[in-house]
């Protein structure tokens, strides 16, 4: 299967490198040259995957892309897109991707992963494998045919365990919670994941998981876990690692926490609901990086 893994930040070049166990052919499109033509990723299971990619600067046509890029960046490759017939699979944070592609996009094309693995950039085309978590897989008319089941299969085979779930919208509601909660949080005080179980901090984190699961309920979003289970498991198992907010940060980057929290705030206020934590960590981050 023909691959192009568009973004070689630390989402795209972990499932780039996994993706490749299983003898699929990728292709990286990245703003960043490379001399060696070749993807690693650290601690995966124990070892280090090193592969060979193909690294371009134009969309090829391939069977599948892979949208690994900013929620932000998003935008500017709808056109590209729409001069290709390739399934696209989208690995945003938050919600506004899902409906700007929703509504730009055949929907046929359409899938979406959401993934709670932790992964950090070391360089372009370089990552760390920082913690496992859930990973699921959907399309956007949740028909769930053969299409997302066998990416989900050609997955599991290189070794992300994922499943294919109904009401993908639902678990893109419950990842958008879950970075809302840890994210802000960890950036603002610059802390990795498992610092997040101090006390004053884990106050913080789970007053923002209650009040984004409040909202989303109150607009009627069927939310298939516990979002607080959730998001302790994510701490728990992420312990180590820095999440990509605070990535962003340390590398004086731009962040995702208008995407992702200040899209849970915009929800809240076009249906009149109370948002307090969620306006102060969006206020807080803009601050320190304005």
């Amino acid at each position: 299967m023909k691959i192009t893994v568009i973004g070689a930040g630390a989402i795209g070049t972990m499932l780039g490198a996994i993706l490749s166990e299983s003898g699929n052919e990728i292709s990286l499109l990245t703003k960043s040259k490379k001399d060696e033509e070749k993807i690693v990723l650290e601690n995966f299971k124990g070892k280090t995957l090193e592969k060979k990619v193909k690294y371009i600067d134009n969309l090829e046509e391939s069977d599948w892309f892979i949208l690994a890029v900013k929620s932000y960046d998003v935008e500017k490759l709808i056109e590209p897109l729409k001069e290709n017939v390739g399934k696209i699979l989208c690995c945003q944070n938050g919600i506004r991707t899902y409906n700007l592609l929703k509504s730009k996009l055949e929907n046929e094309r359409l899938y979406y992963m959401v993934t709670g693995i932790g992964t950090s950039k070391i360089e372009t085309g370089k990552a760390r494998f920082e913690g496992s978590g859930f990973t699921f897989l959907g399309d956007f008319s949740n028909k769930n045919g053969k299409n997302i089941r066998y990416l989900s299969k050609v997955m599991n085979q290189s070794g992300i365990d994922c499943e294919v779930v109904d009401n993908i919208f639902g678990y893109l509601w419950l990842k958008a919670i879950i970075n809302s909660s840890i994210n802000p949080v960890a950036a603002y005080n610059r802390v990795e994941n498992g610092q997040l179980n101090k006390p004053g901090l884990k106050t913080q984190v789970k007053a923002i998981c209650d009040e984004s699961t409040f909202i989303a309920q109150e607009i009627g979003i069927k939310l298939p876990r516990d979002p607080w289970k959730e998001t302790k498991n994510i701490i728990r198992k992420t312990s180590n690692n820095k999440c990509s907010m605070l990535q962003d940060l340390e590398n004086g980057k731009r962040t995702e926490i208008d995407a992702i929290n200040g899209e849970i705030m915009r929800i809240a206020k076009a249906n009149n609901i109370e948002c307090k934590m969620n306006t102060y960590y969006l206020d807080k981050i803009k601050a320190i990086t304005s």
